[in-house]
């Protein structure tokens, strides 16, 4: 054994030492266990090789790398996320309830948690409000399952979330994911809640006025799953949520990034196209 090399060993080995590193395997990679490489400060010889781009989900689309390198608009997660007393206007008088964050009426949000008439919602702006989602009787752990469903989803199906998604908190009563789209790295959050009357939802993005219907995409491709398992959950469509898809339509037919022009959902809204191999 050489002497350089000798050399190199033990100070490496104090390196090590002095650092006095320990790991902790989380449930799931953290979002900054994935968005960073980690390497040891060793000044003699350091060799890091990054296994995904800089910024990306693990379970990013290939693709991303195209854009891993552009400015990302991911914006900030709202203070009040999560289970907290929610004030919502009843069929005759104010309701305080335990349910996740409301919408602000724009179309980019949807939520278990809404007034009880339409038009107390729609002087927000869309209506935003879906049904708790029912799973079966013989379901006696439905966040487990709905756990499983949303960790087997596919980035990029329906032309969205090409940036892959995280899972930021799961426990006994609620689970909370991110989901980061392709090209400009947009971020939507999505939780669910245990409740009596069922399973609480809310998707939504972070910035902009408009999802081009992604929130929707995402929330029917795991509808749909769900189904299978004998789930009661009813999809977005431009029946059940006409402003939403006609604002989500015009802002694709507007948009100069071909890709969303091609997205899935919307169809009987405008003259609108299925995604082939589009990703957002």
């Amino acid at each position: 054994m050489s002497g350089a090399f000798t050399l190199f060993i033990a100070a490496l080995l104090v390196v090590r030492k002095s650092m006095a590193l320990s790991f902790v395997t989380p449930e799931k990679p953290t979002s900054s266990a994935r968005r960073a490489v980690i390497c040891a400060p060793v000044q003699i010889w350091a060799l890091c090789l990054p296994t995904h781009p800089s910024n990306a989900f693990d379970n990013a689309v290939p693709d991303y790398t195209k854009y891993a390198d552009k400015p990302k608009r991911r914006g900030t997660a709202p203070k009040d996320i999560g289970v907290l007393p929610r004030t919502t206007e009843g069929e005759y008088d104010e309701v305080t309830q335990p349910g996740l964050r409301t919408c602000d009426g724009n179309p980019n949000c949807f939520s278990t948690t809404g007034d009880f008439r339409l038009e107390d919602r729609q002087q927000y702006g869309i209506d935003f409000f879906i049904q708790p989602w029912k799973p079966p009787a013989n379901d006696p752990t439905p966040l487990v399952t709905l756990s499983k469903v949303v960790k087997d989803y596919e980035p990029g199906q329906g032309g969205i979330d090409g940036g892959g998604f995280s899972v930021v908190k799961e426990t006994p009563s609620y689970l909370y994911y991110q989901f980061e789209s392709l090209k400009k790295g947009y971020i939507d959050d999505l939780e669910f809640s245990f409740s009596p009357n069922g399973i609480l939802v809310r998707s939504a993005s972070r910035v902009g006025f408009t999802d081009f219907g992604v929130n929707a995409v995402r929330l029917n491709y795991l509808a749909k799953e769900l189904r299978k398992k004998g789930w009661i959950v009813a999809d977005i469509t431009p029946d059940s949520h006409p402003d939403y898809w006609q604002a989500s339509n015009a802002a694709r037919e507007e948009t100069f990034d071909a890709d969303r022009r091609l997205m899935e959902g919307g169809e009987g809204v405008g003259d609108k196209v299925k995604a082939t191999n589009f990703v957002h």
